[in-house]
């Protein structure tokens, strides 16, 4: 019997991708886990476990730490999932998020808190200017750095910014702020004032402005921001453009989901 046909089990399933499911089953709850963990939890061994860890980090369907070792969902599982739970927010932001970047020439973004990180739900560029790559559709970046996922975090009840706070935090550059205590103080700043201006600490060079998305509940339903050079975004200290985000967001405050 050949390979292929030896993994089709008696119900007609294929064995390999009833085991692949199980591997991504495991990290339901939003987990980072050991491979040790992923193997209880998948009912599988080490060895077939590891094989298959790799195939769907292949795909990007996994993640691994470079600096902890341990494993989360990775870009391709959240870019298909941004079309369950978001979709009414993109429809219902996206004619102003093109304007605004048409406007001020620089790129926008959409985002939401997910899993102790900030994902990036869309990106919108006017052709004319400078387009900031670092945070793709469906891309993570870590709750200590740049505008948008320190506001997110900012606006999360006290217990999950604490089970945030308690995860590793990496410095992205010397500007990054890795001290907890610092941070926490910072981000009722940040709830306090309603928005974040971050200045280096993602890319050297580069800033990131946020305003949360409220809705007429004072729900978050998630965040914009506008990224460009250092520059192009800060004139005396100062965001320059605050007052296009704040206008924004009060207009689209009553249109969006409760």
């Amino acid at each position: 019997m050949s390979p292929a046909v030896s993994e089709i089990l008696p119900d007609g399933s294929v064995r390999a991708v009833r085991r692949a499911l199980s591997i991504l089953r495991a990290f339901e709850g939003g987990s980072q886990l050991q491979l040790r963990e992923i193997a209880e939890r998948a009912a599988l061994d080490r060895g077939t476990t590891r094989r298959l860890l790799l195939t769907l980090m292949a795909e990007g369907m996994i993640l691994q730490g470079v600096d902890t070792g341990l494993y989360s969902l990775g870009p391709t599982v959240r870019h298909l999932a941004r079309w369950l739970g978001d979709v009414d927010l993109r429809q219902i932001v996206a004619p102003h998020l093109k304007n605004l970047a048409a406007e001020l020439g620089l790129t926008v973004f959409l985002s939401e808190y997910s899993d102790h990180s900030a994902i990036c739900l869309d990106r919108y560029h006017d052709h004319r200017g400078m387009e900031v790559h670092f945070w793709p559709i469906g891309g993570s970046l870590q709750i200590n750095c740049g505008g948008a996922p320190k506001l997110l975090l900012a606006w999360q009840l006290d217990d999950e910014i604490d089970r945030a706070l308690a995860l590793p935090l990496t410095a992205l550059t010397d500007k990054s702020l890795v001290d907890r205590r610092r941070l926490k103080k910072h981000l009722k700043l940040i709830r306090q004032r309603g928005w974040e201006l971050a200045v280096d600490d993602v890319v050297i060079g580069l800033s990131a402005l946020a305003v949360p998305l409220l809705n007429i509940q004072d729900h978050l339903c998630g965040c914009i921001s506008v990224a460009g050079l250092n520059d192009q975004m800060i004139k005396r200290g100062e965001p320059i453009y605050l007052g296009q985000l704040l206008e924004l967001r009060d207009k689209m405050r009553p249109h969006l989901p409760l």
